[in-house]
């Protein structure tokens, strides 16, 4: 799993990162914009999707062709295409929330019967998808709110997932 646990390591080394403020008020300004090719201008932006690819990015992991964007609902509809989009969830997987999957979005660190844990940028305490920083959040799978599972290009990895599909098949192209 060192392709999944790199992903992992850098995205909870990144829990209490913080936007920035103005005003007395949080300004969506953040540092991964400016790091992720092509999404530089979304700085100030809603930033989750953007953190995300910034996580698998930093890490060398390949998505899809049009994953890497700042919009979630791009972002499911890129995964779908490919064939790499699943309602189970699968640790290293970018989870989607909300209607279509177009809300907010995370990076599953573990699962069990009941939740997921994901790494979330953009959030906040109470789960926000408009928040103040990347936080770890715990949600209940079973909840419409979460809408499903994007997988990249895990080349050295099987699936870690109850999806019959994906668990225990390589990850890779």
């Amino acid at each position: 799993m060192y392709e999944i646990r790199s992903v992992l390591q850098l995205a909870e080394s990144q829990v209490g990162y913080q936007e920035g403020k103005s005003g007395g008020h949080w300004n969506n300004r953040q540092k991964y914009s400016l790091q992720v090719k092509g999404l530089e201008w979304s700085d100030g932006q809603p930033w989750c999707c953007t953190w995300a690819n910034w996580c698998f990015g930093q890490a060398g992991i390949k998505l899809p062709s049009g994953a890497v964007t700042a919009s979630c609902a791009t972002a499911v509809a890129a995964f779908k295409k490919a064939g790499r989009f699943t309602e189970y969830p699968v640790i290293g997987a970018q989870v989607f929330y909300g209607k279509g999957g177009g809300t907010h979005t995370g990076i599953v660190k573990a699962y069990d019967d009941t939740y997921i844990w994901a790494f979330e940028g953009n959030t906040n305490d109470s789960g926000s998808a408009e928040g103040d920083g990347v936080y770890l959040k715990k949600r209940r799978r079973r909840d419409s709110y979460v809408y499903g599972y994007g997988i990249p290009y895990y080349e050295n990895n099987t699936g870690n997932t109850p999806d019959p599909v994906w668990r225990n098949r390589p990850l890779g192209r």
